[in-house]
């Protein structure tokens, strides 16, 4: 089987945009919060990765920072996140989830955990792996061509 190489950045498009818009109906369905399910992925990244920089939940989310300042807005004002200025550069904003956020995101972890089942459905541990392992050499691959660090 020949593979158009220029065809492998369509898949990975295709195959994020799928995945935004599955978790965006399954959140819809099934979740009865005051938030949004673009807001709970500002949580979930948060409960995952704790103290991050604005402008990384940003790039994390391929949102705009004007976007990303009003959840984080909304958020804060429902008590699920909090903003603290860095210790070393007061200027800077780091965003902690709150208990309350941490609550959120342990009550809807099952239907994230589902969400991945589905996803990867009729793949055998090792096709989980493989494809780990492709996903995470094109990832290092950008770092390394292109510079691109989403974690600074």
């Amino acid at each position: 089987m020949t593979i158009d190489k220029f065809n492998i950045m369509d898949m990975l498009q295709l195959t994020s945009t799928y995945c935004q818009l599955a978790g965006h109906n399954l959140f819809k369905k099934t979740v009865k919060l005051d938030i949004t399910s673009e807001q709970f992925g500002i949580i979930f990244l948060l409960y995952y990765k704790d103290g991050l920089y604005q402008s990384q939940v940003a790039k994390l989310l391929r949102k705009d920072r004007p976007n990303i300042t009003r959840m984080v807005d909304i958020l804060e004002k429902k008590g699920y996140i909090t903003r603290k200025k860095d210790n070393e550069n007061k200027r800077i904003i780091k965003l902690f989830i709150t208990e309350s956020g941490k609550e959120t995101a342990k009550l809807l972890e099952p239907l994230r955990e589902d969400f991945y089942k589905n996803m990867v459905d009729g793949f055998s541990d090792n096709d989980i792996k493989d494809l780990y392992k492709l996903l995470e050499k094109i990832r290092n691959n950008m770092r390394t061509h292109y510079g691109i660090n989403i974690w600074q």
